[in-house]
C-alpha cells in the first residue's frame, strides 16, 4: 500500500501531461477548423464572382470552366452548386453525366442551415471520396444563379498534424514517467523506514481522535436538541462514558439564589458525593478553574467529596455566557486520567454548560414569551397565534369556533377605592376562576388591561352562549377579600363572535367580539351579547338565559369533569 502511494505524484503528473496534450489537441483542432472555415468562405466568395462568367448547359453548370479561370482554388477543395430544392447542378469533381445521376442533397445539414440562416457548416464522411470532409454552404442569388454554393475540403491535413502532435506528447510522457520512476525508486528506500515506524501510532491516534470528535459532535447535537433535563440525562448517560470511560460522574447546577448547588444529572452508578452543597465547599468554584484532588502535586479534596476519602476526584466549572452555572464532577477512584482524556473532559464541560444554560433560558423565555406576568394567563401574542391556528384547524375539519371577549365591569372602581393592588388581585382571581370553569383545550388569554379573551374550539354560537352564561353566573357568585377587607361583587360583560359567521380570520373575529362586548356594556353589563354581524343578533340577560338553561330549552352545561364526552357543536 505504501509503495502504491508513492506513485500517486507520478500518476498525477502524467495525468496533467495527458490533460495538457488533450487541451493542445483541442486547441489545434479549433484553430484548424477556424482557419479552414475562413478559407472555404473565401473560396465561396470567389465562386460568386466567377459565377457571372459561367454558362448553363441543360441546367448543368460547368465548374471546370470556373476552376480553369482562377488559380485561387487549392487542389483538395471541392465546389458544388445546388438548386434550392437540393438538386446538384455543378461539381468540380464530377462529370456532367455523374452530376445528372447524383442524389438530391436537400437533407444535408449544411444545405438546410444555408437555406434557413444563409450559411451552414458540417463535418462528415463522404461516401463519394471515401474520406472526412469539412463542408461550408452559402445561399447565393443573382441574375444567373439562385441556389446554394457548397465548398468542402479534406481533414487529412489536420489528422496528420494531430498524429504528429500525439507522437510528440507520447515521447514527453514516456520520458517524464521514466524520470519520475527513477526519482521515486531512489527516495523510496529512505521513506520506508520512517513510514513503517510511525504508521501504526498515527493510525491508532487518528482513529481515536476521530471517534472522540464524532462522539463530541453527537453530544453537542443531542444536547442542543434536548427540551427537558430528563432528555439531557439520557444523552449524558449514553455518550459521556463512551468518551472518558466508565467513570462515575455528575452535574451540579447553581440555584438561582446562588447560595447552593444541587446535583441534577449523574451517571456510572450512585453518586458518592453530596447531592447539595454550598459554592465555597468546592475548590474549583473558588479558584475559577478545574481542581484535581489527590494528584502528584496536592492532596486537597473538596468538602462535598469528603465521603470518598483519598480517592482522586475532578471538578470542572461549567461556564456559559460568561457565568458559572455549575460543576462537572468525575469520581476517578483508582483510574488514571491521561492528558488527552482531561482535555476531553473540559470539552464535555463546555458542551454541557452551554446546553444546560440554554435549557434554563429556553424555559424562562418560553414562559415569558407566552404568559402574562400578573395573571399567569396566556398573553395577547399567544392569543393571536393560537387563534389563527385554531381557525385553520376549524376550516380544515369544517367545524365551528367561538371567541369570548370579557371585561370586568366597573374595574376602575376597584383601583380608585381599594388601590391598584386590589385591581391586580381581582384580575388574578378572575384568571383562576376562568381556568377552573372551562375545558382543558380552551385557551384563556389576557388581551390587555382588564380585558380577557377565551378561544373555544369546536364550539358553535348556541353553546358559546351557554359557556358565557355560566361564566357570568360563576363570577357573580364570587366574593373577594383582600387583607380582610371585602372588595364587593365582581361581574363581567362578555362579547361573543363565531367562526365563520363573524369572520374567517383572527383579527376580524376579535374585532367582532370586542364590538359585541361594547354592546353588552352599553346594554347594562353583567351579561353577554352576540356579535351584531349575525342575521338575527342574539342578546340576553344572564339570569334569563340561565333560567332557560335550567329548564332545558337552550341546552345543557356540561360539568368540567365530563366535558370530554360531549362536543359543543
Amino acid at each position: 500500500m505504501r509503495k502504491k502511494l508513492l506513485f500517486w505524484p507520478c500518476i498525477g503528473l502524467l495525468m496533467l501531461t495527458v490533460l495538457a496534450g488533450v487541451i493542445m489537441e483541442r486547441a489545434f483542432q479549433s484553430w484548424f477548423i477556424e482557419h479552414t472555415d475562413e478559407e472555404l468562405l473565401s473560396v465561396s466568395s470567389a465562386v460568386k464572382v466567377m459565377l457571372n462568367k459561367t454558362y448553363h448547359d441543360n441546367q448543368i453548370i460547368r465548374l471546370d470552366r470556373i476552376t480553369d479561370d482562377t488559380n485561387q482554388l487549392k487542389p483538395d477543395i471541392r465546389i458544388t452548386l445546388l438548386q434550392k430544392d437540393g438538386t446538384v447542378v455543378g461539381d468540380s469533381e464530377l462529370t456532367p453525366s455523374q452530376i445528372t445521376n447524383t442524389t438530391n442533397h436537400s437533407n444535408r445539414e449544411e444545405i438546410q442551415q444555408a437555406l434557413s440562416d444563409g450559411q451552414g457548416y458540417a463535418t462528415r464522411f463522404s461516401e463519394t471520396l471515401q474520406e472526412n470532409l469539412i463542408y461550408f454552404a452559402e445561399y447565393y442569388h443573382d441574375d444567373n444563379f439562385d441556389g446554394i454554393i457548397r465548398v468542402s475540403t479534406s481533414t487529412k491535413h489536420m489528422t496528420e498534424a494531430l498524429w504528429g502532435l500525439r507522437t510528440i506528447m507520447a515521447f514527453i510522457i514516456i520520458g517524464m514517467s521514466v524520470l519520475i520512476a527513477l526519482i521515486i525508486i531512489a527516495s523510496q528506500k529512505q521513506l520506508n523506514h520512517y513510514i513503517e515506524s510511525s504508521q501504526h501510532d498515527l493510525e491508532s491516534k487518528v482513529a481515536e481522535r476521530t471517534k472522540e470528535i464524532e462522539l463530541l459532535h453527537r453530544l453537542a447535537n443531542m444536547l442542543a436538541a434536548c427540551n427537558t433535563m430528563t432528555e439531557a440525562q439520557q444523552v449524558v448517560e449514553d455518550i459521556v462514558p463512551r468518551l472518558i470511560g466508565n467513570l462515575n460522574g455528575s452535574i451540579a447546577l447553581i440555584r438561582s439564589s446562588r447560595n447552593q448547588l444541587e446535583v441534577k444529572l449523574d451517571w456510572g452508578g450512585k453518586w458518592p458525593g453530596e447531592s447539595t452543597y454550598a459554592p465555597h465547599e468546592c475548590w474549583a468554584l473558588r479558584k475559577g478553574k478545574y481542581h484535581l484532588s489527590n494528584d502528584e502535586h496536592t492532596s486537597l479534596p473538596c468538602k462535598h467529596m469528603a465521603k470518598v476519602g483519598n480517592d482522586q476526584t475532578l471538578c470542572v466549572p461549567l461556564i456559559a455566557h460568561g457565568n458559572t452555572i455549575g460543576i462537572l464532577h468525575l469520581y476517578l477512584a483508582d483510574h488514571e486520567l491521561s492528558h488527552e482524556k482531561l482535555q476531553v473532559a473540559f470539552t464535555i464541560g463546555e458542551h454541557l454548560g452551554l446546553a444546560l444554560a440554554n435549557l434554563n433560558l429556553q424555559d424562562k423565555l418560553r414562559e415569558q414569551a407566552i404568559r402574562d406576568p400578573l395573571t399567569g394567563l396566556y398573553n395577547r401574542r399567544y392569543l393571536e397565534e393560537s387563534l389563527e391556528h385554531e381557525i385553520m384547524r376549524a376550516r380544515r375539519r369544517n367545524q365551528c369556533l367561538s371567541v369570548l371577549m370579557l371585561d370586568v365591569d366597573h374595574f376602575k372602581r376597584f383601583n380608585d377605592t381599594f388601590g391598584h393592588d386590589a385591581g391586580d388581585y381581582v384580575l388574578k382571581s378572575l384568571g383562576n376562576t376562568l381556568s377552573e370553569s372551562v375545558r382543558g383545550e380552551d385557551i384563556i388569554c389576557r388581551f390587555g388591561g382588564e380585558e380577557l379573551a377565551i378561544i373555544l374550539p369546536e364550539t358553535g354560537g348556541e353553546n358559546a352562549g351557554i359557556v358565557a352564561a355560566k361564566l357570568c353566573e360563576t363570577v357573580r357568585q364570587k366574593h373577594l377579600e383582600l387583607n380582610g377587607q371585602s372588595l364587593g361583587q365582581v361581574t363581567v360583560s362578555i362579547g361573543i363572535a363565531c367562526y365563520p359567521m363573524q369572520g374567517d380570520k383572527g383579527e376580524s373575529l376579535l374585532k367582532a367580539a370586542d364590538l359585541a362586548l361594547y354592546e353588552a356594556k352599553e346594554s347594562g353589563r353583567d351579561q353577554f351579547c352576540f356579535s351584531q354581524i349575525q342575521t338575527e343578533p342574539m342578546m340576553s340577560n344572564t339570569k334569563h338565559l340561565v333560567e332557560k338553561i335550567m329548564e332545558g330549552t337552550v341546552g345543557t352545561i356540561t360539568p368540567k369533569d365530563s366535558q370530554d364526552e360531549i362536543t359543543r357543536n
